[in-house]
């Protein structure tokens, strides 16, 4: 079964998914959203890095996101930039994107350094030598997580 698909509301800001896409590239963090076993939901602000079409995510070895991940893989992230408050107008600039997606457990080391080194050259590319020494450091101790985008959604205020 497949994300589902609401209706938006304010279908006059919505954007396409190419659009989603170029914002989540843009932004520097985003919020996980994931629902435990009993279906309380918990949501949690990270950074990301989108590679290869997929969002990536990392994590300490275990905590509350991986013990509701492993409950159930299905999560939404939602990240927003460009933010504005327009006091006159008693309304917000923005520009936003909700990814809908499941979660897999990153396991092969190849795949895993590649994705913590996009994640971290991504916040500091003009070193990646001290990215490289962070993942060699911590690699053990993280946890690199997947979301399989399955739908994105956007809109804007401009």
């Amino acid at each position: 079964m497949s994300a589902p698909d609401h209706p938006m509301r304010r279908r006059d800001r919505g954007l396409d998914a190419a659009a989603a896409l170029e914002i989540l590239q843009r932004a520097e963090w985003g919020v996980l959203a994931t629902v435990d076993a009993e279906g309380w939901p918990y949501a949690v602000p990270l950074n990301h890095v989108m590679l290869d079409g997929a969002l990536i995510l990392h994590s300490a070895t275990e905590g509350h996101k991986l013990r509701n991940i492993a409950a159930n893989p299905k999560v939404s992230y939602c990240v927003v930039t460009q933010a504005e408050a327009l006091p006159m107008e008693l309304a917000t600039r923005y520009e936003s994107a909700i990814v809908f997606g499941r979660v897999e457990l990153l396991a092969d080391e190849g795949e895993r350094r590649a994705a913590l080194q996009a994640l971290g050259v991504r916040f500091a590319p003009e070193h990646p030598e001290v990215v490289a020494q962070e993942i060699e450091k911590t690699h053990f101790r993280t946890t690199v997580l997947r979301i399989v985008i399955e739908r994105v959604t956007a809109k804007a205020r401009r």
